[in-house]
């Protein structure tokens, strides 16, 4: 069975970093459309999944994810309404997400990102992600027919901007790249090891604030941002896009835990470039996905962080 999910698992990522090198495992359709909740839909291109909802003055969509993603992204809304798509919302900088946002623009969609997005795409442009129009510091509620996509921000985590978002009047949050339902909950690791561009002096601290956020407001589900593929009958399913909200809890304890036990090696003399090799592994061989070679990198992560700083 481990074999099985450490194939799944390098399926999944030969499919992320790329919009061209966009691929899904057998049996599961490459694009779809979900309903999520009344007025509330899921779309999915490949492996990325974005968000949107329809109310009765237009539809406010979320990440257009490519200019490829969005052409048909724009269709799957047409086949449901056939009213204007009045806002565009940004979950965060990173390109995979964010480009392809014209053909939304044309039709005339006012884009909202939070305001260090901007800076990001100041220094580090690229030529398919529009401008964000409207943009905020800590929280800021796009509404529009009666209903409402609230945004929050908690500081750097994954990437320097990104937000979570609570669809109203649904008990639903969303989270981009910071988690992804699994079946069952329990651990799973990053798809990519060297987590580019993630503020670990954060990532606790912030996924803390968003199970509080999810508490407050009484929450019940969460959705990711990711295909999650499984062995089906036929090749592969994709997993359910919504899971219980206790899985954000279960992705901070595993930051924590494999940051306080990495500390704890260098607190104890060990050098950073040699704590991958010393730590004990065992804790983390029955996530999914668990790869030997590829969690050493991961804690050469951690460790170079506990050896620099922010």
């Amino acid at each position: 069975m481990r074999s099985l999910i450490r194939l799944l698992v390098l399926i999944f990522a030969v499919s992320l970093p790329t919009a061209q090198a966009q691929l899904v495992p057998p049996g599961i359709e490459f694009s779809e459309t979900e309903k999520l909740a009344e007025n509330l839909y899921a779309f999915r291109y490949g492996p990325y999944r974005s968000l949107f909802m329809v109310t009765s003055e237009g539809v406010i969509v979320t990440d257009p994810q490519s200019p490829e993603a969005a052409e048909k992204y724009r269709e799957a809304i047409a086949s449901i309404t056939q009213l204007p798509v009045k806002y565009v919302v940004y979950s965060h900088a990173h390109w995979d997400h964010a480009r392809g946002g014209k053909i939304f623009k044309d039709e005339g969609a006012t884009f909202v990102a939070q305001e260090r997005c901007v800076d990001v795409w100041r220094d580090s442009p690229d030529p398919d992600v529009i401008p964000p129009d409207i943009t905020f510091d800590k929280d800021y509620q796009v509404e529009l027919g009666g209903q409402s996509l609230d945004l929050f921000y908690f500081g750097p985590s994954h990437g320097t901007c990104l937000v979570v978002m609570i669809p109203r009047p649904h008990k639903i949050i969303y989270t981009v790249d910071i988690m992804t339902p699994r079946p069952a909950g329990g651990g799973y690791l990053p798809w990519d090891p060297q987590v580019a561009d993630f503020h670990f002096y954060n990532a606790v601290q912030s996924l803390q604030a968003i199970e509080a956020l999810a508490e407050r407001e009484q929450l019940e589900q969460v959705v990711g941002a990711h295909l999650v593929p499984l062995p089906g009958k036929k090749g592969f399913d994709a997993a359910p896009s919504m899971g219980p909200v206790i899985q954000i809890r279960e992705r901070w304890q595993f930051w924590d835990g494999l940051m306080q036990a990495v500390k704890a090696e260098m607190d104890a003399g060990t050098p950073s470039f040699m704590v991958a090799n010393r730590l004990d592994l065992s804790p983390w061989e029955d996530i999914r996905g668990f790869q030997k070679r590829k969690f050493k990198i991961l804690v050469d992560r951690v460790a170079a962080y506990y050896a620099i700083g922010r």
